[in-house]
């Protein structure tokens, strides 16, 4: 039975998370400090290493995690709505660009900012960034083989398609300005459908 200091247990937690994923989308891991995560998260030294005995290296894991899937729930939800790979890849780039604005360029991707300047130093973080890329990749190629291409095309379509997203990203991000990703969203797009096979 789930009594209610277990619901409030798990709710220290998700602030916590909450407040470390939404640190590590806009200054990455180095640029996240502890105790900038505790006043965020209105919670206390002690409520974080109860929760995360590994202390900011496990919570950022955590909140990469969930990140990760918070974006292959999204993209998931793109690539069923729409007609096709093609169409989705538009409006997984405009809505990315959208978001980016909202923000005033202030929130990129997490798993970026996290890989850049983190991945060689901790394990922990490198694999919750590569398992959230790995998941957005297969959703995109799961696709791809759908709307009929080989698997090795549509691995290498995916590739292509989230490794230019990424980058648009960062661009976008650095010159304040969406105009990359609606470009590159608009190009992979073309791409897919002009290269797309025949049925």
């Amino acid at each position: 039975m789930c009594t209610d200091r277990y619901v409030e247990l798990m709710s220290t937690r998700d602030l916590l998370v909450d407040a470390a994923a939404d640190l590590l989308q806009r200054k990455g891991y180095a640029g996240t400090g502890v105790s900038e995560v505790l006043s965020a998260s209105a919670t206390t030294k002690g409520s974080l290493y109860f929760h995360f005995p590994g202390g900011k290296e496990e919570l950022a894991g955590e909140a990469l995690r969930r990140r990760g899937e918070a974006m292959a729930d999204f993209i998931r939800h793109l690539l069923e709505s729409s007609p096709d790979a093609a169409t989705a890849i538009s409006a997984f780039a405009a809505a990315l660009a959208a978001r980016l604005s909202d923000s005033d360029y202030e929130r990129g991707c997490a798993l970026a900012t996290a890989t850049l300047d983190a991945a060689t130093e901790s394990e922990v973080i490198r694999g919750a960034c590569a398992d959230g890329y790995n998941s957005w990749l297969g959703l995109l190629a799961q696709r791809l083989e759908a709307d009929g291409w080989s698997r090795e095309d549509a691995e290498s379509e995916a590739i292509l398609a989230l490794s230019a997203l990424e980058g648009a990203l960062v661009l976008a991000r650095a010159r304040q300005d969406p105009a990359p990703l609606h470009t590159s969203g608009r190009l992979l797009s073309e791409r897919l459908r002009n290269a797309a096979p025949r049925r």
